[in-house]
């Protein structure tokens, strides 16, 4: 015996929507519904033809079991909540596949509220938007089942074994709002990415921390390291100058290279120096960063020295002290100096985090929070599967795919 074919069901929709010329231009929510409505009950009848081993009025020695009726049950979908007739059995009881047994939203209900809740929406929100697309708001019980769906995720996300081969790792932290009203307060998340052999780029992991001090970077850190990252594989750290980080970063992965970064450098420097003198600052600067090796930066930094020393010497001697870790990446290959010299791949993760987090300007709570940020980490990380930036910035800059691969 053969269920019900799709021709069938589009030749019973035909026949049960009103025709359109009697619609009112532009109005689809009516033939939308009954579409929708005959859809799930030519399904339940498919179903019930299976289990009874017979169609309907249909005679046999294969019988398996008899209807007996039908029931109405109101049924939510992410368009429009339908009320269908549901075919009943004499010796056992019928659920339909696309519902759960006391749940009246379809499965698809449950993806565009766990969907909702990745963005940033509020659970009122969320209610109000379903009451008026849908008819009916839905139910607590969904509500709470898809929020501890997404903490089980994030939780599985922030516990994950890593596997990869990590030879450059960005360190840095995003202060956002959290709770809404009176008792608002700023907390970090600290997030790590890394860069395999071949190039392709993961996040790590994140936390949540009240502040960014030295403890908070030791512990996320070592976390980090007990999950399986091999820090003998690790050739360069790349973060700010936060003096916290820069002590984890040395307790936990030990004489690794750690890069500061000259963006926020530079941004330093601006704000001490007259503006008459920000754009010949910028280009000694300039040459002492792009140089092509570091002989050639000290020596671009000796010039820079001579010309300013007098007229900024705090300047020049802050930059002077930390030169050794601001030309860390003028010892890695030529393609990857210039992604690597900024922290700015790790700044361009948190602001595809403050575009989710807009719509809701603060997060409800901690457990709202995890969920955004593990929504947010959890598409970037799909997004850049298999992707090797390198090769991308050789096409970019017109390198050779040899020398590319070859760096």
């Amino acid at each position: 015996m053969t269920s019900i074919t799709l021709s069938e069901v589009a030749r019973q929709t035909r026949q049960l929507v009103s025709d359109p010329e009697d619609r009112l231009y532009g109005d689809l929510d009516a033939s939308m519904a009954d579409a929708i409505k005959c859809l799930l009950e030519r399904i339940a009848a498919s179903e019930v033809e299976r289990r009874a081993g017979a169609k309907l009025y249909e005679r046999g020695a294969v019988r398996k079991d008899y209807r007996n009726g039908y029931r109405e049950r109101k049924v939510q979908t992410p368009y429009r909540t339908v009320t269908i007739r549901i075919p009943r059995l004499r010796e056992q009881g019928y659920v339909p596949s696309y519902l759960e047994p006391g749940h009246r939203a379809i499965a698809e209900v449950e993806d565009w509220v766990s969907k909702a809740l990745l963005v940033g929406m509020h659970r009122a929100d969320i209610i109000r938007f379903m009451e008026d697309t849908t008819g009916c708001r839905p139910s607590d019980k969904l509500i709470k089942r898809v929020q501890l769906d997404l903490d089980r995720q994030a939780k599985s996300f922030k516990e994950r074994k890593l596997k990869g081969k990590y030879i450059y790792i960005f360190l840095d932290a995003a202060w956002v709002k959290d709770i809404v009203g009176a008792n608002a307060s700023r907390i970090c998340i600290l997030t790590a990415i890394g860069i395999t052999e071949d190039g392709e780029k993961e996040i790590l992991g994140f936390e949540r921390s009240q502040r960014e001090n030295e403890p908070a970077w030791r512990g996320f850190l070592t976390r980090i390291k007990e999950r399986g990252l091999d820090v003998s594989n690790l050739k360069l750290v790349i973060s700010d100058e936060h003096k916290g980080l820069a002590s984890a970063v040395a307790e936990v992965f030990g004489d690794v290279a750690h890069q500061l970064c000259w963006a926020h450098r530079v941004r330093n420097i601006f704000k001490v120096i007259a503006k008459a003198d920000r754009k010949a600052m910028i280009e000694g600067l300039k040459a002492i960063y792009a140089a092509a090796h570091k002989t050639a930066a000290r020596a671009a930094f000796k010039v820079w020295k001579l010309r300013w020393l007098v007229k900024y010497p705090s300047v020049v001697q802050c930059l002077e002290e930390d030169l050794g870790q601001l030309l860390c990446h003028l010892d890695m290959p030529e393609l990857h100096r210039k992604y690597l010299r900024t922290s700015n791949p790790i700044e361009r993760v948190f602001l595809e985090l403050r575009r989710r987090r807009f719509g809701c300007g603060a997060f409800a709570n901690r457990e709202q929070s995890e969920r955004v940020v593990f929504g947010v980490f959890l598409w970037l990380n799909r997004k850049w599967k298999g992707d090797n930036i390198w090769i991308k910035r050789a096409r970019k800059q017109r390198m050779p795919l040899a020398k590319a691969l070859a760096a």
